[in-house]
């Protein structure tokens, strides 16, 4: 069963101290360096040793002690240059299919997941169909709903 506490800034889970915002990971650093006693900065802190140790080595290692936000969470995968390289080929050559840039350009990216960028950079796209002249050739039929599988094994 969860314990849980309450403290100045509200109801917070027992055992896991509240969250410290960029200026008070400064100060925490800054009273270290002044007084290297982490259970005592802990205690001040209403943090863990642990976290004293922490905070002290991420300023040593990288320079700050910010809250690391901008790791969390899922990296794009197209980058700016991948996102304007796609826009020169489009504008380049209007007709083309999204497989034709994703083989232009070799991305790693799905077929959906380029699909959305170009519908996010306000283009449309619409399926490629064959003229009817086309259509009748035997070299054409069908390839406007064909779809390719390939068996790896055997």
């Amino acid at each position: 069963m969860m314990q849980y506490g309450l403290d100045s800034g509200g109801i917070t889970k027992q055992g896991r101290e509240k969250m410290l915002h960029n200026e008070s990971r400064e100060l925490l650093v800054e009273a270290y360096k002044k007084h290297p006693v982490a259970k005592d900065i802990a205690e001040a802190f209403s943090v863990s040793k642990d976290t004293v140790y922490r905070l002290v080595r991420q300023k040593a290692q990288t320079g700050t002690v910010a809250l690391r936000a901008s790791q969390r969470g899922r990296k794009k995968v197209l980058t700016e240059k991948d996102l304007s390289d796609i826009k020169e080929k489009i504008e380049s050559q209007n007709d083309i299919t999204i497989e034709e840039i994703r083989d232009a350009l070799s991305l790693k990216a799905s077929y959906s997941t380029v699909e959305r960028a170009i519908n996010h950079m306000g283009y449309r796209v619409k399926k490629k169909s064959l003229y009817a002249s086309e259509r009748d050739r035997a070299r054409c039929a069908g390839k406007t709903y064909r779809v390719a599988r390939t068996v790896k094994g055997n």
